[in-house]
């Protein structure tokens, strides 16, 4: 049971431990010292749709969690005193563009949140330095399909539980049934969870909501059959904080409360988090349960090296070298070019008027879940690298009216605009529906806090509308993690160009400087689809339904058409100009292995040539487009994609097994994957530079010679 950790048993020589430290992007650390390194928010690394980065930033997060770990850092003034090395991020897909929370997760794809899931377990969980410890575990966060905030909700602090507020919404997080089909379960919510149990991911916890009527943390079917017995999963599980309470006073689970832990820790629950109420209502007779759930908490901890002859202490200078680069990198890598009409990059030294309410943000630029205080660059300190900048106007506040600015004497306006992540004003999150002002106003996205809409907040389009009435070329940097449906102005003549930089990090401001004037051209691609505002009024928000039906679009890419649509998943601009071709094979295309799970089907592939005349890096998508008619309203899936750095031409290979072909075709209870027979076509990036059609018959897939040019 815990609130902040576990305290220590001195009889038995244990230490005190919290199992929940969140770590989405960066150590969460307040007030304690050395700082830790605050890297992009998720949703932004995503974008940059690169496998290494992904690792890499796992290995420096755990690496600086192991370090704080060691040296006895108390984790400052935030929930969760007591150290711990077990490290929670979010994989969740960002189902619905309004909830608070997506910003923390890899996006809407499957199959881009699985990478991320994958290669961040492996880089938290990397090996000690000559041992086969790892330095932190990595644990994934919130089984199984969270994805709503809703509320508010009031924690009752002296009974352990929460309770509905009088006169507000009864529906939150807390007490939700997100109804899941077999095909939605498996085809999507499943996936990146999966992916974590398969990189041997030592944690995950389970979600507040209930799924199909059964709360997550007391699902036998979730925890039991599919995360441990057919997933092979063997860490410990965690409850999000007061998930069990929940379960009785708010979900109705079970009739008391020593009914509601025996099923929860019967379902295979080991950790509570929890300020009372699981401590004081577990009987000595759950003893055999209890003691299987301290077996699979333990034995992380001795996985994780507690038990073992301390390793030698690095300097903090040593764990953390290189740490800020690479939230450079990662900060450059995953800002997204949504419009350039050429007038991008600007030169270098020229006078700018640096407009917006997040001009000289620092804390802002971090998203949620974010370590304070840290050494942040803001757009106004990045910017006076490489130019002579102006601040005209009022400082302007996210939400409510402001002033609007003269015309400035200068040669570009750039306006840093969007959301935040957090209100430090409200951090009761459960009580953000009804106290924060930012987040009725549709400014903040965070827990506790789903945006009514997903437009611009109406002063920063005036301020917008305003600059690009003074003839000058005008830079709209969009800071958010979800969707933002600029389309009322992003046509402006005069606005030139476009940046979304998700949450950048520490580094956002530098990274913003180099981006603008070409130093580094941006390579990144959604990893959401940015829809137009009326979409929403078709997909209640908790409709857990991906496939579109009559009367009902669908969500993420897979499934919306492009009416609804205004930046697709997997777009981006660069600098620099990319040609694509297919490559003639040395080796028959039709050559390809098939595993068992094929049935000895035959696979194929191709191999395409990126060629460029510059020096920058991007990002090659493949998706597949099934045959009309046969696809349960699937419009296409990324199957696969890869990251290219800075050269004149590469070559990437891309292969097709028989199992790429199967689809869901009803969504019902016996829903069952079936090969999908016809011509398929391959697309290459989001809208498609190139595309291949690919055949498929009883017997496997193969390809023709000819391309199809686009």
């Amino acid at each position: 049971d815990l609130f902040g950790g576990v305290p220590a048993i001195k009889r038995i020589g244990l230490d005190k431990y919290n199992y929940i430290r969140e770590a989405a992007h960066g150590v969460l650390l307040r007030g304690g010292q050395p700082n830790a390194t605050s890297f992009p928010q998720v949703i932004a690394m995503a974008a940059s749709f690169n496998r290494t980065l992904f690792r890499k930033v796992g290995k420096a997060v755990g690496a600086e969690a192991r370090y704080m770990q060691d040296v006895g850092v108390m984790w400052g003034d935030y929930l969760g005193r007591y150290g711990g090395l077990l490290l929670q991020f979010n994989v969740n897909l960002f189902r619905d563009p309004r909830w608070g929370r997506g910003q923390e997760t890899p996006g809407e794809s499957p199959e881009l949140s699985s990478a991320f899931a994958e290669e961040y377990v492996q880089g938290i969980q990397t090996p000690l330095e000559g041992t086969t410890t790892p330095q932190a575990g990595a644990s994934c966060k919130h089984f199984a399909a969270y994805s709503f905030e809703g509320g508010p909700t009031l924690l009752n602090r002296t009974e352990s539980m929460r309770h509905t507020l009088p006169g507000q919404s009864n529906l939150s997080r807390h007490n939700e049934d997100a109804i899941v089909t077999r095909r939605d379960f498996r085809e999507s919510y499943a996936k990146p969870f999966k992916a974590c149990a398969k990189a041997k991911a030592l944690g995950v916890m389970c979600a507040y909501n209930q799924v199909n009527g059964v709360p997550s943390c007391g699902s036998r079917k979730l925890l039991r059959r599919v995360l441990r017995k057919k997933w092979g999963f063997d860490g410990v599980v965690v409850t999000d904080c007061d998930s069990i309470s929940d379960m009785y006073a708010l979900q109705d689970f079970k009739a008391t409360p020593e009914a509601t832990i025996r099923a929860a820790l019967a379902a295979g629950t080991d950790v509570a988090c929890s300020p009372g109420f699981f401590q004081e209502i577990a009987k000595p007779q759950m003893n055999p349960l209890l003691t299987n759930a301290v077996k699979d908490a333990l034995r992380v901890r001795f996985r994780l090296g507690e038990f073992d002859p301390p390793p030698p202490l690095p300097t903090w200078p040593d764990v953390s070298r290189g740490h800020a680069e690479l939230a450079l990198e990662a900060a450059l890598q995953s800002a997204v070019l949504l419009k350039n009409d050429g007038r991008l990059p600007l030169q270098r030294n020229l006078r700018l008027a640096l407009l917006g309410p997040l001009r000289n943000a620092t804390e802002e630029l971090l998203g949620n879940y974010q370590a304070w205080p840290v050494d942040v660059v803001s757009p106004l300190e990045g910017l006076k690298k490489v130019a002579t900048v102006l601040t005209p106007g009022d400082e302007m506040k996210l939400c409510g009216n402001a002033p609007m600015p003269s015309r400035p004497d200068a040669d570009a306006v750039i306006i840093v605009a969007g959301l935040t992540g957090d209100d430090p004003e409200v951090q009761d999150p459960d009580l953000r529906p009804k106290e924060s002002k930012l987040c009725k106003g549709g400014c903040l996205e965070g827990e506790g806090c789903d945006r009514p809409n997903i437009t611009l907040p109406r002063d920063q389009e005036e301020l917008v509308r305003t600059a690009a009435s003074w003839d000058l070329p005008v830079v709209l940097v969009l800071i958010s993690g979800g969707a933002l449906d600029i389309s009322s102005v992003k046509d402006l003549p005069q606005l030139a160009g476009i940046l979304w930089m998700g949450y950048p990090g520490e580094a956002g401001g530098s990274a913003l400087a180099q981006l603008l004037v070409g130093d580094v051209s941006p390579s990144g691609r959604l990893s959401q689809t940015f829809y137009r505002n009326e979409y929403l009024q078709h997909v209640p928000m908790n409709d857990y339904s991906f496939p579109a039906r009559p009367g009902y679009p669908g969500r993420g890419y897979r499934f919306v058409k492009d009416e609804w649509v205004l930046y697709p998943f997997g777009f981006g601009l660069s600098y620099d100009t990319f040609s694509y071709a297919w490559e003639q094979l040395n080796h028959p295309m039709d050559a390809v292995e098939a595993e068992e799970e094929d049935e000895g089907l035959r696979g194929c592939r191709l191999q395409l040539q990126v060629t460029s005349d510059g020096k920058s890096d991007t990002s090659v998508l493949f998706f597949l487009r099934p045959p009309s008619g046969n696809s349960g309203s699937l419009q296409k899936q990324l199957v696969h994609f890869e990251r290219l750095h800075a050269a004149r031409s590469h070559s990437v290979p891309v292969t097709f097994r028989p199992r790429d072909f199967r689809l869901f075709i009803n969504d019902g209870d016996k829903a069952k994957r079936q090969l999908v027979t016809g011509t398929w076509t391959l697309e290459v990036n989001q809208p498609a530079d190139l595309s291949h059609e690919i055949v498929v018959t009883e017997q496997g897939c193969s390809v023709g010679s000819a391309p199809i040019l686009l």
